[in-house]
Parts: C-alpha cells; sequence; structure tokens
C-alpha cells in the first residue's frame, strides 16, 4: 500500500493533528499478538518483571520490559498494565526467553509487529526526507533504533472517566496501531479534543512532543494533545476496559521532554 503524499500527510496533521497510514499487518496477526501478550500478563510476577533494560539510558523513555501503573502510587493517576518491545530483548535475555515459551510466543509475535512499524515509518520519514533533510537518519543511524512497541491492557473505570490522562505523548512520532474499542481523542489542546474512528488497515501516525529533534524549529506542525475516555459501558466490571498496541519513535541521542510539557494542560482530581 502506497503512503499519502507529503502534501497530504502534512495537511493531515496540521488539521487534524493526525494523519491515517497505511499499515501491512492484519487485523487478525495483530490480534493474534495481543492474544499472546495476554497470556504474557497471566505469568508469574518473577517472570513478567524479570526483563528489563534500557536503549536510551539518559531517559526513562526508553524503557524496555513489562511495567503496571496504580492510581494510588503513580504521578499519572491511570490503572493499566503494559510492555515495552524492542528485538534487542533476544541478544539480553535469550537463555531466560528459551527458557519460558510462553514469554518466548509473545516476543516472536511482537517482534513481527516491529519489523512493520519499522518498515512504515521507514517510509513516513522518507516522504519527509526532501522538505527535512535528515530527519530519517536522526531516527535510524544508529544500532538500537529507538522504535518501541507497547502493548498495553486498560483497567476499567466508569464510562467516560479517563483510561488515560491527556498529554503528549514523549518521544518524536507516534503510531497507533490497534486498539479493542474507540475512546482515544486528539487535538491541538484540551478544547480541540475529538473522538478518533480507525480505519481499518491504517495506522495512525501523530506527532509527538520531541518532534522537532527530527523535524527542527520550522516546521508548521503541533505534536498531538490526547487522552482516553471509557466509552463503552459493557466493559464496566470486566477484567479490563480496553488493549491497545502503540509504536513510540524517537530520535537517537536525544533527552526526552519533562513531564510538565508532556502533561502540561492536565490537572489531577
Amino acid at each position: 500500500m502506497l503512503l499519502p503524499r507529503f502534501d497530504d500527510l502534512s495537511h493531515q496533521l496540521q488539521e487534524k493533528y493526525y494523519a491515517h497510514v497505511p499499515f501491512s499487518l492484519s487485523k487478525d496477526t495483530i490480534e493474534a499478538a495481543v492474544a499472546s501478550f495476554f497470556r504474557f500478563l497471566n505469568a508469574p510476577e518473577s517472570i513478567k518483571s524479570h526483563m528489563h533494560f534500557s536503549i536510551a539510558p539518559q531517559h526513562r523513555r526508553g524503557d524496555i520490559g513489562f511495567q503496571r501503573r496504580n492510581p494510588e502510587d503513580h504521578m499519572y493517576n491511570d490503572s493499566k498494565e503494559f510492555f515495552h518491545f524492542h528485538p534487542a530483548i533476544f541478544e539480553e535475555y535469550n537463555d531466560f526467553l528459551q527458557e519460558h515459551p510462553i514469554v518466548l510466543d509473545f516476543m516472536h509475535q511482537a517482534k513481527v509487529i516491529w519489523n512493520a512499524v519499522y518498515d512504515v515509518t521507514k517510509s513516513i520519514l522518507g516522504t519527509f526526507e526532501p522538505y527535512y533533510p535528515g530527519a530519517s537518519a536522526r531516527i535510524f543511524e544508529t544500532k538500537n533504533v529507538h522504535i518501541l512497541v507497547r502493548f498495553l491492557k486498560y483497567d476499567w473505570q466508569e464510562s467516560g472517566e479517563y483510561l488515560a490522562k491527556p498529554h503528549f505523548d514523549a518521544g518524536s512520532f507516534t503510531l497507533a496501531l490497534a486498539e479493542s474499542c474507540t475512546g482515544l481523542r486528539i487535538g491541538k489542546d484540551p478544547q480541540t479534543l475529538k473522538c478518533v474512528e480507525p480505519i481499518e488497515n491504517n495506522a495512525l501516525f501523530m506527532i509527538a512532543s520531541n518532534y522537532e529533534k527530527v523535524l527542527g524549529k520550522t516546521s508548521p506542525f503541533h505534536p498531538g494533545w490526547h487522552d482516553v475516555i471509557q466509552q463503552d459501558l459493557s466493559h464496566i466490571g470486566k477484567p479490563f476496559a480496553r488493549w491497545a498496541v502503540v509504536a513510540f519513535i524517537e530520535a537517537h541521542g536525544v533527552d526526552a521532554l519533562p513531564r510538565s510539557e508532556t502533561h502540561k494542560w492536565y490537572r489531577a482530581a
């Protein structure tokens, strides 16, 4: 599938603060990986939490592995479990993976998604390259390309409540790949948030807070301010409210922005 031309991408990003781009993987392939993620979540805590390292030690956005957030003990005041995947995990934890087939299966299926994200990101940055020379190199000319795929399970809350609090993503770009139900809202700021409807066989490309490290300070783009709200009453009381698969793309060798910037309009209740 061909990407939109640069002027179309640019128009979407300036008008809606996101753009739909063709994505090569089928819904069945992504959902199979999510099912493997849920099997991984059922593993003992010692297995889930065993793998942890960073591809960007200068900031926490390079962390690889399993994390859990609880509203009572985390500054983000939300409830979720997620895993950040990067293929370097096979080198770091090869022996451990060979000893735990459920984890190995999840890693193999996550790698398929990571590869597809790598390819579409390479194509997108290639589209930007004539207008922003060097943009592609700032992402790809490094040993461990800073692309993380996040598998995410949101715990349920009452309908209309935040599942993900409003924020800018901390990297340079984001690709939202799949979700179990709608609820993602994107805008320029809190006043312009609008619900986003997915398009089959497409991913959602969004500018993130650190985009100037790739595109420079003169681009006409603005990062997408976004949140996730619980819209489906049928999920209240169920084991989870929503799952999603998202990729975070960052330039190599840069510092991420502080939370005071990425969450600048969020006020905890």
